[in-house]
């Protein structure tokens, strides 16, 4: 009787253990076992290559951390995660912001800080919910005009970019029009 109220209590203490993590993980595999408990999921430094197609399954995600890997682009269909508000994509190899951007229809904070992002689609326009956006260390040299119309926009990082004032002005003017912080380094005499 003694053993199996031990045992009981395991179960029950293990239990209360995956229920108590707020359905947070860190370990792709075990957000696997519960997929629709994954509210945030941190795969940062995993040495991922490319943007792992299980994530797919985890169709309540709300947090998604990528960051200090080596993916280097963004799926072209992003529908499946209606409910992600936090994206960190942070130092990785993505070259270009596609139209898919476009789905993640709930996001408040993307994060792309040194990647190798040269353009940024206009469909970024259509985040409404959008308040943050981090793209320091990028190639970055304009950004589209449709940007204007992210009213909810709080602050646009672009820290560590090499960017005359030409560039930077016209980014400027894009947003001159709301209260959007938008952050630049010093500007360099080039082109």
């Amino acid at each position: 009787m003694r053993i199996a109220l031990i045992f009981l209590l395991i179960v029950l203490y293990r239990s209360e253990l995956a229920y108590s993590q707020d359905g947070r993980f860190n370990d792709l595999q075990e957000a696997l076992q519960m997929p629709d408990s994954v509210l945030i999921l941190d795969l940062h430094r995993k040495k991922l290559n490319e943007w792992p197609s299980e994530l797919f399954e985890f169709k309540n995600l709300i947090e998604l951390d990528l960051s200090h890997n080596k993916i280097d682009s963004i799926p072209s269909n992003l529908s499946a995660f209606k409910h992600l508000e936090y994206l960190d994509l942070t130092d990785n190899k993505i070259d270009s912001l596609q139209s898919s951007i476009k789905d993640l229809t709930s996001l408040k904070t993307l994060r792309l800080g040194n990647n190798e992002i040269y353009h940024v689609s206009p469909e970024i326009a259509q985040l409404v919910n959008l308040e943050y956006i981090e793209l320091w260390s990028n190639n970055i040299y304009y950004l589209p005009q449709e940007m204007a119309d992210l009213r909810n926009l709080k602050e646009l990082d672009l820290r560590s970019i090499q960017m005359n004032i030409r560039h930077q002005d016209a980014i400027r003017a894009i947003f001159e029009d709301s209260e959007t912080k938008v952050k630049f380094s010093m500007s360099c005499n080039c082109d």
